[in-house]
């Protein structure tokens, strides 16, 4: 589907391309529509981060878009991901939708349904030889960027809630082997693809449904010395072992959850000083203060170490050593309980001291799943605000979360009862 050019009347003249330090070429993008010029630009910019968290190359950032423009599935998933998250982050049912100056007024929920459309029908039409395309891999992980936060994606766009998990799968368990040996891009969004095939089982509490045999023998099995990077990738991994005993049908096995909490235990030990926080102090109770304060120096090591608290969570939660009945029952799950607050506390603190993109996010994977075992008042309402943040800040729909945690704490349900965004938590 063709988009008819609105740049033809920006176009450089001749004047300005002569005194030009650099008169190249027109840019690729000069004959690109506005919106969709804003659009490239905004994902650069705004998204990309949520994907290169973990790659030192920022191959979303720096490489993607390039290679979108010969690649239609790439560039209308780009397109998809930005438009819905522009116009959810900007609306406000009575102006237009603007960015670096210009104002989009097309931009809406429907126009981002377009391209996820164009971007599905491409997917779709590939042939069996192209699952091992690297450009349609970056594509589905893109396409599944909303799927991962937004319960509503699905249904507005009239697909199977699985179909992006599914096109996903296909992609990922055929480009294993080949990622990990070629690197680049394709490891880059074989990452993005685990990471957020975890969250979506963490949250609907199963096994992630992944062929991770390829990742066996390899650097990401291993806890010797190696790069930042490939630390966070490490725990992910773990985490997505965590999952598979949590949940998986073989039945749970105390050496198993021996082993899992070993690996655990070392990956914290044996993480160079990078992963220490930068500065570190507990919550100023006085102040009204519920979470720590936890700086560090990077974004993988944000994703990383936020990673290995909610692997940390899923283990106390599924502990097979608290006693079944007995008097040490009741002490031993105030431990299990106080650990559970522990990570989750943690994990609200890290995402409120750091900048990283996907923090608020695994925050509220936390917040979503354990906030109802808080009694505490004030406790409960710092935990809300963490989904508060995550839709003002980053537009993503937490209302089903919000939903679940009003009833488990017995919240009435009209606006004078349900705390407001406080900006200072």
């Amino acid at each position: 589907m063709a988009v008819q050019s609105l740049l033809d009347s920006n176009r450089y003249n001749a004047s300005l391309m002569d005194n030009s330090p650099h008169p190249a070429e027109p840019s690729i993008w000069s004959d690109r529509a506005v919106q969709e010029a804003c659009l490239m630009r905004y994902f650069v910019e705004e998204l990309a981060p949520w994907f290169d968290s973990c790659d030192a190359g920022k191959h979303f950032a720096l490489v993607m878009p390039d290679r979108a423009v010969q690649c239609p599935a790439l560039l209308y998933a780009v397109y998809s991901a930005a438009a819905r998250h522009l116009g959810r982050w900007q609306s406000t049912g009575t102006r237009p939708v603007a960015f670096a100056g210009r104002h989009l007024p097309n931009l809406g929920d429907g126009m981002a349904l377009n391209y996820q459309s164009l971007c599905i029908s491409h997917l779709m039409s590939a042939d069996d030889t192209e699952i091992h395309n690297v450009d349609l891999l970056a594509a589905s992980v893109i396409l599944r960027f909303y799927e991962e936060f937004d319960g509503t994606t699905a249904a507005l766009a009239g697909v199977d809630g699985k179909t992006h998990l599914r096109g996903t799968q296909v992609f990922l368990n055929a480009q294993g082997h080949a990622a990990l040996r070629c690197g680049g891009l394709q490891l880059a969004a074989f990452w993005v693809g685990i990471r957020q095939e975890f969250h979506k089982a963490f949250l609907e509490q199963r096994v992630a449904e992944l062929d991770l045999s390829c990742c066996g023998g390899s650097v990401y099995r291993q806890l010797d010395s190696t790069d930042d990077p490939t630390w966070a990738n490490r725990v992910v991994l773990h985490c997505v072992d965590v999952l598979r005993y949590c949940y998986g049908e073989e039945g749970q096995t105390r050496s198993q959850y021996e082993e899992l909490c070993a690996y655990n235990q070392q990956w914290q030990a044996r993480t160079p000083s990078t992963f220490d926080p930068l500065y570190c102090r507990p919550p100023n109770t006085a102040k009204g203060e519920i979470f720590p304060v936890l700086w560090y120096l990077d974004d993988c090591i944000v994703t990383g170490i936020q990673h290995w608290h909610l692997a940390r969570l899923l283990l106390a939660v599924f502990d097979p050593t608290v006693p079944r009945l007995g008097p040490g029952r009741k002490a031993a799950i105030a431990r299990r309980e106080a650990e559970v607050k522990h990570h989750v506390f943690s994990l609200c603190g890290i995402a409120i001291s750091n900048k990283t993109a996907p923090a608020l996010v695994s925050a509220c994977m936390g917040v979503s799943m354990c906030g109802d075992r808080m009694t505490d008042r004030r406790e409960q309402e710092a935990l809300f605000d963490i989904l508060l943040k995550t839709e003002q800040i980053h537009g993503l729909t937490t209302t089903h979360a919000q939903n679940s945690l009003r009833a488990a704490w017995e919240w009435g349900t009209t606006v004078s009862q349900v705390p407001s965004f406080n900006p200072n938590i």
